[in-house]
């Protein structure tokens, strides 16, 4: 599995050699090549969007910050990890470049004492994130509803751990949902439940003016949808907040496609249900979502947009089982690059989650690291960029202080497994 990172970063440096000499005749004494590196990074983090599903909306044109994404940057398919993983192990890989053997996250849950099971916590990662490496290189960074975030660890910046979703149990104080822990009481009033959303809010989403009858025994989807939209319109306030304090790496992560997909999947198929388009009308409000972080980009930034996997929905296998869970997941979710350096209406073959972390590395300036499973995916960048750039490695960022541990206890544990379980990840 290293070799795989080694061979593919060894060709691109010297690929990026003889593209250095090619345009540095082609240029000549007296042509300056591209301008250099982005100095912002925006990474927005879409679980489970799928090119199947934003492809049709496309062309019908209900998509058009999507359609500024392909059109003006680089996109592609971006291979998930196989066999199928659970979203921490993804989240954790895209946010390292390392296979999970490495970086220590195993799933949703960990055993703990007598058959009982704990959420994996952010503490048990062996690894560097990338805002933990941006951080040490000076970088001011935010960090808004990562994967296992909690507790939220010091960085040089902000982190707002993926806990901030779930509202204080009645006479129960939840520490650590930020860093610094001051900053909770600043992005307090940002914050949704699923209270907080009215009909109205939803009405793009959810049929609000359907006939009761319409949807009999089926009313928990409003409340669903409410509740998933509260969680991604609270993680976009904040991201946006925090977009505005100068920092100079800024990623924030939505669930909700993967929520609705896994819940309301069986509606997509029932033509003249009136929920039939729950899924559809969500990846329009994110594309709205999508449009506020793409005016964002300026001529210093490099905005990012991935998903750790695509969405099939449950199937069959040949022997008649009904597979759920991670097995609704489509082996390939999306990646695409806008902004400084990025060749527009570019295509990016053979990209995977493992390459985020290289290519942010390599877009800010700053040396791959050789103990990364992934590579930079050179495709997407303009040739004069790849002239300015050069690739550089270090052998590892690491420095021992990250050892991992167990998975910490905390108040929402039961909340968080009952969620979980009614997705179908856990039983």
């Amino acid at each position: 599995m290293k070799a795989r990172g080694l061979k593919r970063g060894a060709a691109l440096a010297s690929a990026l050699a003889a593209l250095a000499v090619a345009l540095s005749a082609a240029l000549g004494p007296g042509c300056a090549p591209e301008a250099r590196h982005p100095t912002r990074v925006i990474l927005v983090g879409i679980d489970a969007a799928d090119w199947t599903l934003i492809d049709p909306l496309l062309s019908r044109g209900k998509l058009p910050n999507f359609a500024k994404l392909v059109s003006r940057g680089a996109t592609g398919k971006l291979a998930t990890l196989l066999p199928l993983q659970k979203s921490p192990i993804i989240w954790t890989s895209i946010a390292t470049g390392m296979y999970p053997g490495k970086h220590g996250i195993g799933g949703f849950t960990a055993p703990a004492a007598a058959g009982d099971s704990v959420p994996y916590t952010g503490n048990v990662r062996r690894v560097k994130a990338i805002w933990n490496i941006l951080g040490e290189k000076g970088l001011k960074v935010a960090v808004v509803g990562w994967w296992v975030t909690w507790p939220a660890e010091p960085v040089n910046g902000y982190l707002v751990s993926d806990y901030i979703q779930y509202e204080n149990e009645k006479g129960i104080k939840l520490e650590h949902q930020t860093y610094p822990e001051s900053l909770f009481k600043e992005l307090d009033p940002l914050r949704l439940t699923e209270a907080d959303v009215s009909d109205q809010a939803i009405a793009g989403i959810y049929p609000i003016s359907v006939p009761a009858d319409a949807v009999a025994g089926l009313e928990w989807v409003k409340g669903y949808v409410k509740m998933v939209y509260a969680i991604d319109e609270t993680f976009k306030r904040i991201g946006l907040a925090l977009a505005g304090r100068d920092v100079q790496f800024l990623t924030v992560y939505f669930q909700g496609i993967d929520s609705l997909c896994h819940s309301c999947w069986g509606f997509r198929g029932q033509a003249g249900s009136p929920l039939e388009g729950v899924i559809d009308n969500y990846y329009v409000w994110m594309d709205k979502v999508l449009g506020e972080y793409i005016n964002l980009v300026d001529d210093r930034t490099l905005l990012v947009v991935v998903s750790d996997h695509g969405f099939r929905g449950p199937w069959h296998t040949d022997d008649g089982a009904l597979l759920l869970g991670v097995e609704m997941h489509r082996e390939s979710g999306i990646v695409g690059l806008l902004g400084k350096g990025v060749r527009g209406g570019a295509r990016i073959p053979d990209a995977d989650v493992l390459d985020i972390t290289p290519t942010i590395l390599y877009a800010l300036g700053l040396p791959v690291a050789r103990d990364m499973d992934g590579a930079v995916l050179i495709d997407a960048f303009q040739t004069g960029f790849l002239k300015s750039n050069r690739l550089e490695f270090v052998p590892t960022y690491e420095t021992g202080e990250r050892r991992g541990g167990q998975p910490m206890r905390s108040p929402v544990d039961d909340k968080i497994k009952k969620k979980l379980k009614a997705l179908g990840y856990i039983e």
